[in-house]
């Protein structure tokens, strides 16, 4: 489309150079002025193509040393297949001949008043407390997600997640020990702008969209038993769903 501003054609012509491997995953772009003399553009319309492409993650920023193509391959999620009658309890998040390897930080399990949400579907009070269990992942060495998850108390109580030393927990895991084990999920995901300690956590750009996936478990006699919410970094994630019609 010729009618579309310079700069947006600018950021299509850096993505095609890209996608063709004229420059690879890891690979430091010319400075500013030398793109701009490479591209046939002004400077200023290389800065504002190049921001483009920071905010979806086809480049990132290093400060002090450049702007480079992204180093890390986004994490395909795959969904089950839901359309089709198989449960969620059954079926793999990720599939096993492509399941990401992620590195762990930022783990902690406190006590405390869950958000507002979280609250009224436990039936809670607003000062009643709940197990809440946060950790963040990292794939190259790059933060991509942030997880927390919150368990009444009573369900908590006496499973490996209750106790201050707690490691990463995955809940359907804490769930079934707790011998209430999941049979339902139900999920909402949108695209948001992310909150002040988001961005931080992740170390976004300002201006990227973070994927917030919340997740509510049911047991057998469908009462709420535990929440999960998970921020992705929305240039790190491509979220998959297949099912037959």
């Amino acid at each position: 489309m010729t009618d579309a501003p310079k700069y947006l054609r600018t950021a299509d012509r850096l993505r095609a150079a890209i996608g063709e491997g004229r420059y690879r995953q890891g690979d430091r772009l010319p400075g500013e002025d030398a793109l701009a003399k490479e591209l046939g553009v002004s400077a200023g319309t290389a800065v504002r193509a190049l921001e483009l492409l920071k905010l979806d993650g086809t480049v990132e920023g290093r400060r002090g040393s450049g702007v480079y193509v992204q180093s890390v391959t986004p994490s395909r999620r795959v969904g089950p297949s839901h359309c089709a009658g198989a449960s969620w309890a059954a079926a793999r998040i990720w599939p096993a001949d492509a399941a990401p390897s992620f590195d762990v930080d930022q783990v902690s399990t406190t006590t405390t008043p869950p958000p507002p949400a979280v609250a009224a579907l436990f039936g809670l009070e607003p000062e009643e407390k709940v197990l809440r269990s946060d950790c963040r992942l990292l794939a190259a060495g790059r933060p991509v997600r942030l997880v927390s998850l919150y368990l009444p108390q009573e369900v908590a109580a006496g499973t490996s997640v209750d106790r201050p030393d707690a490691g990463p927990a995955d809940i359907r895991a804490i769930l079934a020990e707790a011998g209430r084990p999941a049979v339902h999920v139900r999920q909402e995901i949108r695209a948001r702008a992310p909150y002040s300690g988001d961005a931080a956590r992740l170390a976004i750009p300002v201006g990227r969209l973070v994927l917030d996936e919340f997740r509510v478990y049911f047991d057998v006699h469908r009462q709420v038993v535990g929440v999960e919410q998970t921020i992705m970094d929305s240039a790190s994630h491509v979220l998959e769903n297949e099912c037959d019609l």
